[in-house]
């Protein structure tokens, strides 16, 4: 039985306690329906239950607490059910039963489905969420939700249904005998299926104005303005000056899914290699960056990822995904570099593929790719799509074959094994067996894959003209609880180099995603005029990022802004 369920049934006896000596009192009954779901929260929130920050935890406690009023509410009057009741009305109980039978049963799976999907998908970054589900943007994820909600909620729903069915029946027949005779207990379970169904609309209800009383929900609604942030601080890439004065350098970027220094117990080798060259202290989350596509449009094109609510022309699908922001992938195309993109799952997930198609035109090699090519089968699914050592391994056939085309290429990839809540190599089931949890093992895991792939790249012959770059998509604050991270730490994501042309500057610099699109250029030996693109800062330069400029409180409201900017760039207009 998982901590989840144990921490569920100990905080309800212990609030069934209270609640035996409250319902005995005619004047302190009605105290027992607030008394014991307060007493249930408090005691099953200060469970290492392993879920985030935020208003989501508020949830499953208020589940249990709410549940177990109910469950008490019913011992407490089953005293007063008849004995010899007639025909019509036993069938009656029983029509009642069924259906609170239904009702507890899906009390049970929604019970479970909110710390899966808490555990699975980032519902505590509200800007995220939004994106998901009002940009079309889950498309190419549908057969792993599917097959993970029937593994950890559906089922495990069911599990806790019929240990629940049996505890009530159980002591249903024994207060029945011990009050002379059998009772229809069916009749107090409509009471607790009734419970079930108000304790629905109360989560429901919990979960809306957290939403909706949100920065960036209310941030969709805003009349644009003339922002000052894009006003004043936004080179625009058309508009600056790229030259080299020799041949640049390749450029490889490996995307770490939530990869942050502070897994560094667990991340020996990435760390080993982040202090040797990382731009320190690492990167950290600003509005609109928080999530993969979002973190890989700011690294690349310098500007957050907003939602386009309330413009006609965009609602639903982004159908080109900001077709007038210029990015690191148009500067290299105009270079005349081969650029590719791939990654282990779907690219129809969050639009990526429209993202890279748009920008660059650069060619996409996902999970349909590979199968189409014969690299992987038909009907092969792990995880959100392959394991990242098979997609190390294609990486390197890919690369060799790039650098034997004569032009310079740049090569983008995304690896998924630690995405929450993470999934481990059977490669490293074995290897790693003495690091506990599934999180803690993917992560050393993908420490342990790169630092291969790494040595791999250094003894071919591109690797010396061609520039590495390692970063985490994003921090995720989600994860901290699962590997021991103190709440109140600033968290980086990660963010190193290899053979850039400039050393690595050796100081600590407040920085976001945006500072990656021009320091990508720098790194690969271009000049940028003005060591500026889109919203970013060269951090081989000493000119401050805008977070050292604004802060973060600030600057997240500025980006958060409906701007006739950012409209631009959705529309041309």
């Amino acid at each position: 039985m998982d901590t989840y369920t144990i921490n569920f049934f100990v905080t309800s006896a212990i609030s069934a306690i209270l609640a035996v000596f409250l319902v005995r009192s005619r004047r302190l009954r009605l105290v027992a329906v607030p008394v014991v779901p307060v007493l249930h929260y408090c005691l099953f929130y200060n469970f290492d239950s392993g879920l985030i920050g935020g208003i989501f935890p508020l949830l499953p406690p208020y589940v249990g607490a709410l549940y177990t009023a109910f469950l008490f509410r019913y011992f407490s009057s089953f005293g007063k059910i008849k004995d010899g009741i007639s025909a019509p009305e036993k069938k009656h109980a029983l029509i009642q039963g069924i259906f609170a039978c239904l009702g507890l049963f899906l009390c049970a799976v929604y019970s479970k489905t909110i710390p899966w999907a808490i555990d699975t998908f980032p519902l505590s970054n509200v800007e995220a969420v939004l994106f998901t589900v009002f940009a079309g943007a889950n498309e190419g994820a549908e057969e792993f939700v599917i097959s993970s909600f029937i593994d950890k909620a559906l089922i495990p729903g069911l599990t806790l249904f019929f240990i629940i069915e049996v505890i009530l029946i159980a002591i249903s027949i024994f207060l029945a005998k011990k009050n002379g005779g059998f009772k229809d207990f069916l009749w107090g379970w409509q009471k607790i299926a009734a419970g079930a169904f108000v304790l629905y609309c109360a989560v429901i209800s919990l979960v809306l104005p957290g939403i909706v009383a949100s920065a960036p929900f209310k941030a969709l609604f805003q009349r644009p303005v003339d922002s000052e942030l894009y006003r004043e601080h936004y080179a625009h890439p058309d508009s600056i000056n790229v030259t080299a004065t020799r041949q640049p350098k390749n450029l490889l970027v490996i995307f770490l899914e939530s990869m942050e220094t502070n897994f560094r117990q667990y991340t020996p080798e990435i760390d080993s290699l982040f202090g040797q060259s990382g731009f320190a202290p690492g990167g950290v989350n600003v509005a609109g960056t928080s999530w993969t596509i979002a973190g890989i449009t700011g690294k690349l094109c310098g500007i957050p990822l907003n939602m386009p609510m309330g413009i006609n022309e965009y609602v639903g699908k982004l159908p080109t995904y900001l077709p007038h922001a210029h990015c690191l992938m148009n500067v290299l195309a105009k270079q005349g570099y081969n650029q590719v993109y791939a990654q282990g799952s779907s690219g129809d997930f969050t639009q990526k593929r429209d993202f890279w198609r748009v920008h660059g035109n650069v060619t996409i090699h996902d999970i349909e790719h590979y199968k189409g090519a014969g690299k992987i089968p038909d009907d092969y699914k792990v995880f959100w799509g392959f394991e990242d050592r098979k997609l190390y391994g294609f990486v390197r056939e890919e690369l060799d074959s790039l650098a034997l085309l004569g032009n310079p290429f740049a090569f983008y990839m995304l690896t998924v094994d630690t995405h929450q809540p993470g999934f481990v190599d059977d490669s490293c089931q074995a290897q790693f067996a003495g690091t506990q949890g599934v999180l803690p093992k993917s992560l050393r895991c993908a420490s342990f894959q790169l630092a291969r792939f790494l040595d791999w790249a250094e003894q071919r012959p591109w690797f010396s003209n061609t520039v590495i770059a390692v970063m985490g998509d994003h921090a995720m604050p989600s994860l901290s609880s699962k590997v021991k991270i103190p709440p109140d730490d600033t968290l980086y994501w990660t963010n190193f180099m290899l053979n850039p042309a400039h050393p690595v500057p050796q100081k600590q610099r407040r920085y976001s995603s945006f500072d990656i699109f021009p320091t990508l250029l720098e790194a690969m030996g271009f000049t940028v005029e003005g060591r500026s693109m889109g919203l970013g800062r060269s951090l081989f330069s000493d000119t401050p990022t805008l977070l050292e400029t604004y802060g973060q409180q600030v600057l997240d409201s500025l980006l958060r802004e409906r701007s006739i900017q950012y409209d631009y760039f959705l529309m041309g207009k």
